[in-house]
């Protein structure tokens, strides 16, 4: 059978295409999903399309499929395949594709039936979010800044102060700071616009944040973090610092040093993908618990999803998320309309 597919095929250039699927053929652990929906990645995607992952990464190769967050429908299984039923709606890590095959091990979670298919691909992301908070050395009502307010900070501002954070956001961008009042974050600044160290010292009384997180995977903004937290503190690095960059790190290296600074970085893979005896955390239960958030309200995605699209448009949405930082937060392709 035919697919389509979203490939990246140059810089800042990607395309529709189409591929042969062996739909009639399949491993005995895999499954056939028809896509309903597919996120773009505004990070790793962003990466890609910019060039940056190819400069980045030595497996990079143009010509790839995009995509890993993909909610779609279960048209067929493996025969090994026997927690899943045909017709089961699901959350996955797959391509920007109308219809693919997958192994069962890629698959998080069964999307429940009260939450839109839509909205449910936003709990790919909220996962990698979710990683700085697990990782946190975190105790109720400990002062938490996070730095930048992409759809990734956004979601760590969101569940820090679930579990019981004072949360500060920090962006240069107006918009996403209202996005992130919208979502309950009432404590914002501009660093552009405002005093950022003397916000810091007004918030905290002078002693600074107990844990700042770097949201945004810039080298001088992970320097910044380690000026910005407070004495034995922690810096999170919840964004991917891909961008090559030449810092003097001595005096971020010496108040790690003196101060008693702890770094730590935060990646969805620092937990195995599914439940284990060995392991306190897994992606998939990580997925499962935001799944119930996003359900309960508790979790807020309306103002994040602002751009629904058809595949067929997909310059057009990587266009937005490289050049309109203020108005484009994610953008969501609706493979009902793949024609």
């Amino acid at each position: 059978m035919k697919a389509a597919c979203i490939k990246i095929v140059a810089p800042y250039k990607v395309v529709l295409d189409e591929i042969c699927l062996d739909a009639a053929s399949l491993g005995d652990s895999e499954v056939l999903i028809r896509s309903r929906y597919s996120l773009t990645n505004p990070g790793t995607e962003l990466a890609a399309f910019t060039g940056l992952e190819a400069e980045f990464s030595a497996d990079f190769r143009y010509g790839s499929v995009l995509g890993r967050a993909n909610v779609g429908t279960i048209e067929r299984l493996g025969s090994a395949v026997c927690d899943l039923s045909e017709g089961d709606i699901v959350l996955s890590f797959g391509p920007h594709a109308s219809t693919f095959k997958i192994d069962r091990a890629h698959i998080m979670a069964i999307v429940p039936e009260d939450i839109d298919p839509g909205v449910a691909c936003l709990a790919r992301m909220a996962a990698v979010s979710l990683t700085a908070v697990r990782k946190a050395d975190l105790t109720a009502g400990d002062p938490v800044l996070v730095i930048g307010q992409g759809l990734v900070g956004n979601f760590a501002a969101q569940l820090f102060r679930l579990v019981g954070a004072d949360v500060m956001a920090a962006d240069v961008v107006p918009s996403r700071l209202e996005v992130a009042r919208q979502c309950g974050i009432d404590r914002t600044v501009n660093p552009a616009t405002s005093d950022f160290k003397e916000a810091l010292s007004v918030w905290t009384e002078g002693r600074g944040p107990r844990i700042v997180v770097e949201a945004v995977g810039k080298a001088d903004l992970i320097c910044e973090a380690v000026d910005l937290v407070a004495p034995r503190g922690e810096v999170i690095l919840l964004g991917t610092p891909r961008r090559k960059m030449t810092l003097d790190v001595s005096h971020m290296l010496l108040r790690i040093h003196a101060e008693g600074i702890t770094m730590k970085g935060a990646y969805l893979w620092d937990f195995p993908a599914a439940e284990t005896p060995f392991a306190r955390h897994s992606v998939f239960g990580n997925v499962e618990q935001i799944l119930g958030w996003m359900r309960d309200g508790r979790l807020k995605t309306a103002p994040l999803l602002t751009r629904v699209l058809p595949p067929r448009q997909c310059q057009r949405a990587y266009d937005a998320l490289d050049q309109d930082k203020a108005g484009c937060q994610s953008v969501l392709f609706d493979w009902a309309v793949v024609a």
